[in-house]
């Protein structure tokens, strides 16, 4: 992680230690997002880190949206600021001028006018859809909501318009949008596992049985081992795709941190039994939002396909190199 990664990494955690309780965690699944954190967010530049200085943003580099999404994911940080952050970056690309609020934001390859699970799609103050043709930024009163959840109690929403208005085009393209947005939610994901590692070993060394701390049980150390190594292979692909997103990269992070989830979810709670899924413990807020992001902007399935298409052409000569290449060469 570079020096202003760091830097981007710390100053949100400051701003989230100072204005995130559980409260806030848990009355999202109400509907209510926690204002203080996003007045914090906005004060301090972050939903516009990717917009160009000359535009008035920060002018950061994505692996600094990378740390940002890792320290979002270890609070069980509520709300779309992912999103709004990705969609400030595609605004600011196409010559718009940034939009005050909360962006929620959905990939619709047909330019459909009805989305499904749109992820606080009804309570975010504006809803970007990226088509084919561009983005398209229709009012937040034109759309009819039709409220759901997700795994985690947050809301997906069931989104209509009549039409959507005219596309705005955008030089950054449907497919590059679609790999960053992937690529944060990934990131997203990795704090989520990491924070649940770091609260699976803390509570390893605290609970006894049989007379001594669960830690000093090999089947215990095995697990946490196991889980470590997700973390460290995902850590290393993903901060890799942070400075190259290329498709090889972006598909091979996102499908190893979904293995990372999955460990997460099967060892946090076999190391913390009953306890991790009472509703008061912190740990559930972290598992149940595994579950939830687990096919944001493109399944699981979809980058495994995109990542076995980067390489199903290699002739056997061929393969090791270009495995060897993934993601080093510039990206589309």
């Amino acid at each position: 992680m570079s020096e202003n990664s760091t830097f981007f990494r710390d100053t949100v955690e400051r701003i989230l230690a100072d204005t995130l309780t559980q409260n806030d965690i848990e009355a999202a699944e109400q509907r209510r997002l926690p204002t203080a954190l996003y007045a914090a967010l906005v004060e301090n530049g972050i939903t516009a880190l990717l917009v160009p200085e000359d535009a008035g943003g920060v002018g950061a580099e994505l692996g600094d949206a990378v740390a940002i999404a890792r320290a979002l994911g270890a609070a069980a940080a509520p709300g779309p600021v992912v999103e709004t952050l990705v969609a400030q970056w595609l605004l600011a690309d196409a010559g718009e001028a940034p939009v005050e609020g909360l962006i929620a934001l959905v990939f619709a390859p047909h330019d459909g006018h009805r989305l499904f699970d749109v992820a606080w799609g009804g309570i975010a103050d504006h809803v970007l859809v990226v088509g084919p043709a561009g983005l398209h930024l229709p009012s937040a009163a034109d759309w009819t909501v039709v409220p759901g959840h997700d795994a985690a109690g947050e809301p997906r929403d069931d989104l209509s318009i009549a039409a959507l208005p005219p596309a705005i085009a955008s030089p950054v393209g449907y497919d590059r949008a679609l790999r960053t947005a992937a690529l944060l939610r990934a990131a997203q994901t990795l704090g989520a596992v990491e924070w649940t590692l770091a609260c699976s070993i803390d509570y390893a060394g605290e609970r006894k049985q049989f007379g001594r701390e669960i830690s000093k049980f090999q089947v215990i150390q095995q697990m946490l081992a196991e889980l470590a190594d997700h973390v460290l292979a995902s850590a290393g692909i993903i901060e890799a795709a942070g400075a190259n997103p290329s498709l090889a990269l972006v598909a091979a992070a996102r499908s190893r941190v979904a293995d990372a989830a999955d460990s997460a979810i099967t060892v946090g709670h076999q190391v913390h039994g009953a306890l991790g899924f009472s509703r008061e413990y912190a740990l559930n807020h972290r598992t149940r939002r595994l579950m939830a992001w687990r096919d944001d902007f493109g399944s699981v399935a979809y980058w495994r396909r995109a990542l076995a298409a980067a390489f199903v052409d290699c002739s056997r000569e061929e393969f090791w190199p270009a495995l060897s290449d993934a993601g080093l060469s510039p990206a589309a």
